[in-house]
Parts: structure tokens; sequence; C-alpha cells
């Protein structure tokens, strides 16, 4: 598209293509032509379609033989326009969580305050503004991913030579302050008894696979779209062990976020899914068909959340989400001197450091009232560290090493 010079007009930017020929927005955010030349009058729709619109114009300018405005000093290009390239080259390399979590953020935020805008008239201190007025009301996570945005907005206009700079370098460090003073959400897991109670619950008052992904949650650790996304041939039941390899949103796959990982089950929970998996080939037999997904398409994320908070009020319990099962399932293995390492492997977790910043008040602080020993003279009755205890420390430790 050429370069015209634009003018704000009620409903956002107008493109001046000649004398009395205009491209503008209408009410309901579709691009129009309206051309007032000379008597001759005509208005056309192109929805959301700008480039056809200019082409358009262009075509009857021709035609009347009017006389193009000249162009301006920079190239028009409307952040919404800019945001179409930069989320058409992310499309490849994005996972379909990431592309829809961003296109949220674009049309609840950005788009609203400045999308129909030309870039470069989308100074510092409007986007400024923008997220000092989301961080009043979001989590300071929301703030980090819409300035992700927009800042990938820019970078990708750079890359096409439409705009030279990145305005908004450095600007997320002036309005938030650094993450060891923030006041992220701290986890709420369930103490075991609850957990027991609400597990107890569950399988009274709710529908068997429902109670099954609950439990399933809670002693695996997995996420919520991991776990509805459990396969039959994923399973290694014999040695009580699930790959986890894929997670589900609004009935997309895609691969979780920290990869592939084969996890541990406890023996009661693999027993429970056996039987489920026996129950789903009894019906895929008697259909003509073969058992997959142990609980798609008929469990969705909205059933399971209702269903916990159903479970915990009527257990007596304070309400909490399936993420706090996955909180629950780390803080318990911490709790009961599972290392780290161990808890970090199951959770999925890109580094130790993330479980321990995540978890670290659960992390036992017992050595204290042992401090004392560990000073003491070496004695060959110290216990040592129990070879058969999987992720577990042992109580004590053999210290007649360095």
């Amino acid at each position: 598209m050429k370069n015209y010079p634009t003018k704000e007009g009620m409903y956002g930017i107008i493109y001046q293509i000649a004398e009395g020929v205009n491209v503008m927005l209408s009410k309901d955010g579709t691009w129009e032509t309206a051309i007032k030349y000379q008597g001759f009058r005509n208005r056309r729709r192109f929805g959301k379609d700008l480039d056809k619109a200019v082409q358009y114009a262009e075509l009857m300018v021709a035609k009347l033989g009017i006389v193009p405005k000249k162009e301006g000093s920079g190239r028009i290009f409307t952040v919404g326009k800019a945001a179409e390239d930069w989320r058409a080259s992310g499309k490849s390399k994005w996972a379909d969580s990431t592309k829809e979590r961003y296109n949220s953020l674009f049309r609840d935020f950005v788009m609203p305050s400045f999308g129909r805008k030309p870039l470069e008239k989308v100074d510092r201190g409007m986007v400024k503004d923008l997220l000092v007025g989301i961080l009043a009301i979001r989590a300071p996570k929301t703030v980090e991913l819409v300035h992700a945005v927009i800042s990938g907005i820019f970078s990708e206009a750079i890359d096409r030579r439409i705009v030279t700079e990145n305005p908004y370098h450095k600007l997320l460090s002036k309005i938030l302050p650094p993450k060891r003073k923030r006041n992220e959400a701290v986890p709420d897991p369930l103490t075991k008894d609850d957990l027991e109670k609400v597990l107890e619950t569950s399988r009274k008052v709710l529908a068997p696979t429902v109670a099954l992904v609950i439990e399933t949650m809670a002693h695996a650790g997995m996420r919520l779209g991991e776990c509805l996304a459990m396969h039959i041939d994923h399973l290694d039941a014999s040695n009580f062990q699930y790959m986890v390899s894929q997670t589900e949103r609004n009935g997309k796959f895609s691969i979780p976020k920290s990869g592939k990982r084969l996890i541990d089950l406890t023996e009661d929970n693999t027993k429970d899914l056996e039987a489920h998996i026996l129950r789903l080939r009894k019906d895929a037999l008697s259909e003509g068909k073969e058992a997959g997904y142990l609980f798609l398409p008929k469990i969705t994320q909205r059933i399971v959340q209702r269903a916990l908070q159903r479970a915990c009020r009527a257990a007596k319990v304070r309400t909490r989400t399936p993420h706090d099962l996955r909180h629950t399932y780390a803080t318990i293995l911490l709790m009961d001197h599972y290392s780290p390492a161990y808890v970090q492997k199951q959770l999925g977790h890109h580094s130790i450091s993330m479980t321990v910043d995540i978890y670290g008040h659960w992390i036992p602080g017992e050595g204290k009232k042992d401090l004392g020993k560990t000073f003491k003279p070496k004695r060959t009755s110290d216990a040592v560290p129990n070879p058969d205890a999987g992720g577990r420390w042992s109580q004590s430790w053999d210290t007649s090493e360095g």
C-alpha cells in the first residue's frame, strides 16, 4: 500500500487517497471506501481487508481522473495490520496454546486501545498507560505478556522496515517492581488429610470418570490439560509409569510446554486407571471401535473445574482449582523428604531452581534441631543414605567422606 496521508476519524484512522476519496473504518470495525467528487457519490465496504479497500479506491481515482494525494513522510501501517504479520511469522514456531494466549491478549487489551492507529502514532506514554491500567486489575505476569505482544509486533515491523526502532524497550522495568518484590500468587495446596477427604468425597458425589481425573492429578502432579490428554498407549502399568506426551485445550492438542517426560504413578492410581481402561475397551468393542484417550472427548476442563469445587464443598474443605492439585502433589512429596530434583522431574519444570522458588516454603527445615550433630566427631554407627529410597532423601547421612 502506498504511503497516503491520514487523519483521525470518528471510528479510527482515515486514509486520504485523493480529494474526496477516503478509506476509513466503520463503526463495526470494517473498512469502507467513501467517494464524494463533483456530484459522484459511492460507498463500498470490504470487511477486514484494508488492502482491497485501498486498491478499489485507487481504481476509482484513476477512472474519475482525480489527482492522488501526495505521499506522506512515513509509511502508514496500523498496529492491527502489523499484528497480523507478527502472528503469521510466529505461526510455525508457536504452540497452539501460545497462539491462543497471544490472540486473546491482543483482542482484549491492545486492539481496543490503539489497534487501529498507525504504528508511528502509538507513543511510549500510550503503551505505558495501557500496561499500568492492566496492572491495576491483573497479575504482573499478564502485564509481561501484553508487553511481549506489543514488543513482538514492533520487532516484526522493524524486520519489515516499516519502522526503525522499538520504542518500548525496557519500558517494563519502569512499571513492574523487581520479581523478588512482586506479590505473585502463592500456591494453595491441600493438606494430606484434606486431600484424602476431597478424594473420598469425589468418589461419592461425582461421576466415576471425573473422580478418576481428580485422583490422577493429585497422585501424578500433571497439569489439567496433560491429564485429560492421557492415552492408553502411553501407560506402562507394569512399571507404574506414564509418558506425558500431549496436552489438550479447547479440543486442540500440543506437546506440553516442558516437553515429553516419563513420570512415576502410585500403585493404587495405576490400578484404578487399568480398571477404567478395561471398561473403555469393553465399550469400544461393543461399538466396533478401538479405545484410545482415557478421558476425552467426554470430559472437558470446565467439567473438572466445577466438579472439584463441588467435591471440596461437599468435603467441607476450602475450594481449590485443578492446578492446586498439582501444588498439593509437589508439597506432599517435598514434605515427605523427596528430593527437589525428583519433584522437578515429575512436574516437568525446566529447572530445579523453579521448583525451589515455587515450593521452597514446603521443603522441610528439620535439620536445625540436629545441627549440633553435624559437627560432632564421625561415628561408624551413623546412618547412610538409603539406596532404595527412590526420590526420597534418608533422614540421616554418612559423614565418613567429605
